[in-house]
Order: structure tokens, then C-alpha cells, then sequence
């Protein structure tokens, strides 16, 4: 008996899927910028907080009441821990304005509200994450970013896959 709960066990632990529910959190919201129109140039990063690999796939991005469905566009699916992905309304838009980035990038169908919301990313039904952003926490139409940065929330310079820090 004890041979099989360990067999069991491990079973689980070390399957493919177990890495599946990993913390992969929000960590940067790019929602109002500074110049233009913010139509198609809104971005959202998440970070595996993790030290296993994520499969974001199968993941969606809950904003304005609706799941919207990802699409890789660019780079691996599987974030490795430590890493990074950015999710944006528009892929073209964002290598335009952000030409040399190499990252992970997921293209759906959103438009953040400048003035702030409640973002989720979900694994089927369950939440992996949530943030609620309101346009006095920073970032609002400055060319800022809002990044959680020591579990709190601010607008400073944009950080695209890579370690959120204060200007």
C-alpha cells in the first residue's frame, strides 16, 4: 500500500502537467501612453514566479468581463522560471514600437481602460491571477508603465521582459 501512494505521488508531482498551476503573476501594465493613440499599443506582462516551467498556452486574459484567447506570435510558450511574457492588443503595434524585443509574446483582442479595471489570468476556470489598477497608482498618460515592484504598485520607466525597478 505504501508502494502505491508513493508511486501515486510521485506520479503526479512529475508529470507534464504538474507544473501547470505554477504562480504566474501580472507584473507590469502598460495602459495609457504618453503620446498617440493608446488604441492597438496596450501591453500586459506576466512573470513565472516560479522555479518550473509554464506552459501559458493554454492560459486566457480576463478583461472587460470577457476571456480573451491568446495567440503566440513570437518566441517560446513555455515560460521558463524566472521569466517572462507580454500579452498585447496588438502584435505589429507593439514591435513597431518596440523593435529589438526578443521575449515571449502573446497577441489577443483587449483594450485596457485608462482610467483602470481588474485584469485575471486564468487556466481554465480557475484564477492564476489578479490585479485591480486604478490610474492614481501611476502610469497614466506620463509614458510610464505601472510595475509591481516590491509587492507594490507604481508607474515608473517601461521594463518589458525584464526585472521591474524604480526610474
Amino acid at each position: 500500500m505504501k508502494k502505491l501512494i508513493f508511486l501515486s505521488t510521485a506520479m503526479i508531482l512529475f508529470s507534464p502537467y504538474a507544473f501547470v498551476f505554477a504562480n504566474v503573476e501580472i507584473n507590469e501594465i502598460m495602459y495609457d501612453l504618453k503620446t498617440g493613440s493608446d488604441d492597438g499599443r496596450e501591453w500586459v506582462e506576466v512573470y513565472n514566479n516560479s522555479d518550473a516551467l509554464v506552459d501559458f498556452s493554454p492560459f486566457k486574459f480576463f478583461e472587460g468581463d470577457t476571456n480573451h484567447k491568446m495567440v503566440l506570435k513570437q518566441g517560446e510558450a513555455k515560460i521558463p522560471a524566472g521569466g517572462y511574457a507580454i500579452i498585447v492588443s496588438d502584435f505589429i503595434k507593439f514591435k513597431t514600437d518596440h523593435p529589438n524585443f526578443q521575449g515571449a509574446i502573446f497577441d489577443s483582442t483587449f483594450s485596457l481602460s485608462n482610467s483602470g479595471e481588474t485584469l485575471v489570468i486564468k487556466n481554465g476556470g480557475t484564477t492564476i491571477d489578479q490585479v485591480t489598477y486604478t490610474s492614481n497608482q501611476g502610469g497614466a498618460g506620463d509614458g510610464n508603465s505601472l510595475q509591481k515592484i516590491n509587492g507594490l504598485w507604481q508607474g515608473t520607466t517601461l521594463t518589458p521582459a525584464a526585472e521591474n525597478k524604480l526610474a
